[in-house]
């Protein structure tokens, strides 16, 4: 990686420290409709998502609603069905679906979860309008590993105790994210991962099909612009 790359993919880094600025924010609403996949996935949840502008406040709630899948429902990734290990949103369109891999008993002792906390996600779509200082990190990055940005999501990974979400700070689990469709699969994909405080780091691929990437996911909320190189 040239020297200069480094010094604008640092910049942006620094600009991070003040990102999010479009973050995402969640209210459990009772009595919506919820799964995709069949009356066994369905719980009765809905996420109402809510875009944080630049000036500082908060834009109406999105619409509609996004439903909130339970553990084990049956995701469409790639054109594959995957069972997801951890409860939450996918509101994912840029790409061809997504689930949580880690196996149910490991996620437990991977986040340090209490007794009574289970964990819950939600992944939302991305893009510069939203969070524009995230997807500047994105960018430099990509350019520095001289690849092309083709999707990226926010993610938010927490652990739920008594209808409450509660911030976790440590562990990750795997996510497998289906490639948007006009994707190259030809190419290899790396994952640029940006947190609150301008962490910024590389993540690759862990899986070998050419239609999806799985990587990890990591507790918290954090950017994850995948990028073809």
């Amino acid at each position: 990686m040239k020297s200069n790359k480094i010094k604008r993919l640092l910049a942006a880094t620094l600009a991070a420290t003040l990102m999010m600025a479009s973050t995402l924010t969640a209210a459990a609403a009772s009595g919506g409709s919820s799964g995709s996949s069949g009356s066994d996935d369905k719980e009765e949840e809905t996420v109402v998502v809510v875009e944080e502008n630049n000036g500082g406040g908060y834009s109406a709630p999105a619409a509609p609603s996004v439903p909130v899948v339970s553990s084990n429902a049956k995701m469409t990734v790639a054109g594959t069905a995957v069972r997801t290990t951890v409860a939450g949103a996918y509101d994912v369109k840029t790409v061809q679906g997504a689930a949580v891999t880690t196996p149910a008993a490991d996620i437990k002792a991977n986040l340090g979860l209490a007794e009574g906390q289970t964990p819950y996600i939600m992944a939302f779509d991305t893009n510069a309008k939203k969070s524009k200082l995230a997807m500047e990190c994105v960018n430099a990055a990509a350019e520095a590993l001289k690849g092309t940005t083709v999707a990226t999501l926010n993610v938010d990974l927490y652990a739920k105790q008594n209808g409450k979400l509660i911030t976790l700070s440590k562990g990750s689990v795997g996510m497998v994210v289906g490639l948007p469709k006009n994707a190259d699969t030809s190419k290899k994909y790396s994952i640029v991962c940006v947190q609150p405080g301008g962490v910024v780091t590389i993540l690759e691929d862990q899986d070998a099909s050419p239609a999806t990437v799985t990587f990890e996911v990591k507790a918290g909320l954090g950017t994850y612009g995948i990028v073809a190189r």
